[in-house]
C-alpha cells in the first residue's frame, strides 16, 4: 500500500530530521510534498523511487523529490548491528525564505532542487565524504546544525557523479478530491480499479477528475496505476521467487500478457530478464 506521510518541520525550523536505527526496513510505498534526503548507513537491499528501483549498498544517499512514491527495503542486518536511517526533509518555501531573507547564496542551490523531478542518487563517493558531516547533523544543534545542513546541501549540487533519475515525475497537488482519489488509487491499485470509481470516492465527475491528474500533477490515472502496479510487481520479483503469472495477478494485471507488455514499456526488459539483471 502507498500512503501519504504527514511531515511536521522540527521545532521552530523550516526542515524536519530524523535518525532511526533499526533491524529491518519493510517495503511500504509512500510519498508527501517535501523533499526528502536519505543516508543509509549499514544496509543492503533495494531502493524504490518513483519507477527507479535499483540496489544499495553499505552506504546510500539519495534525494526524493516532492510527490514521488518511494520505499526502501534492506536485507536483515548481520547480528549484533542496526541498519541507520538519517532522513531530513524539507520544502522549497524554506529556502525561498532564507534567500529572500538575506541569504541570496541559497539561490543556486534552490535552482538546483526545483530541475530535480523524481530524484537523484548520489555517487558513494559523495556518500562516503559527507558521513562524518550527518555525524555532526545529528549532534549539534542551533545555528551550527543549521549551517551543517547547509553544507550538505551545497555539496549534493556539486557531485559529478550523481545520477539524476530519469523520467518526468509527478508535481504533488493539495487539491482535496486529488488526494482522496490517490489515498483509494494508492490502496486498491492491485485490484481492478477505473477511473470512474475513484471519482465517484472523491466526489468529483470522471472528467473534473481527469483534469486535476491532468493539470495538478502532470499525468494520467492509467500512467500513475500502470507506474505503481509495475513497482509493486519489481518488488515481487526481486524478493520472492513467485512465477510470473502470479506476480502479474498480485500486482493487478488482467492479464499475463498485458502484464509482460506494460512491463517492458516501463522497465525495458522482460521480467524474467529484469530479475536476473537486477538480481546479478
Amino acid at each position: 500500500m502507498l500512503v501519504r506521510e504527514w511531515i511536521s518541520p522540527t521545532e521552530g525550523q523550516g526542515w524536519f530530521y530524523q535518525c532511526l536505527e533499526e533491524t529491518l526496513c519493510p517495503f511500504q510505498w509512500h510519498y508527501h510534498p517535501e523533499f526528502e534526503l536519505t543516508f543509509t548507513l549499514r544496509a543492503r537491499g533495494v531502493r524504490y523511487i518513483g519507477s527507479d528501483i535499483a540496489p544499495f549498498g553499505e552506504i546510500d544517499l539519495a534525494l526524493v523529490a516532492p510527490g514521488q512514491p518511494h520505499t526502501w527495503q534492506a536485507n536483515p542486518p548481520e547480528q549484533g548491528q542496526l541498519h541507520q536511517v538519517q532522513v531530513v526533509l524539507f520544502r522549497l518555501e524554506w529556502l525561498d525564505g532564507l534567500a529572500q531573507g538575506g541569504l541570496p547564496e541559497l539561490r543556486a542551490l534552490r535552482s538546483w532542487l526545483a530541475s530535480v523531478r523524481t530524484g537523484v542518487v548520489f555517487s558513494q563517493a559523495l556518500a562516503i565524504a559527507l558521513q562524518p558531516a550527518f555525524a555532526e547533523l545529528h549532534s549539534l544543534r542551533g545555528v551550527p546544525r543549521l549551517a551543517c545542513l547547509l553544507n550538505i546541501l551545497h555539496a549534493l549540487m556539486q557531485d559529478a557523479g550523481a545520477r539524476l533519475i530519469d523520467g518526468p515525475g509527478l508535481v504533488f497537488h493539495e487539491d482535496r478530491r486529488l488526494q482522496v482519489a490517490l489515498a483509494h488509487l494508492q490502496q486498491h491499485y492491485t485490484r481492478p480499479l477505473a477511473l470512474a470509481e475513484l471519482a465517484a470516492v472523491a466526489g468529483a465527475s470522471p472528467a473534473t477528475l481527469k483534469r486535476l491528474f491532468h493539470d495538478g500533477m502532470k499525468t494520467t490515472f492509467s500512467a500513475l496505476l500502470a507506474s505503481l502496479r509495475i513497482g509493486h510487481a519489481c518488488h515481487l520479483l526481486l524478493t520472492t521467487e513467485r512465477s510470473i503469472a502470479f506476480i502479474a495477478t498480485a500486482s493487478g494485471f488482467p492479464s499475463v500478457s498485458q502484464f509482460y507488455r506494460k512491463f517492458i514499456e516501463l522497465k525495458a526488459l522482460p521480467p524474467a530478464q529484469y530479475r536476473s539483471a537486477v538480481r546479478s
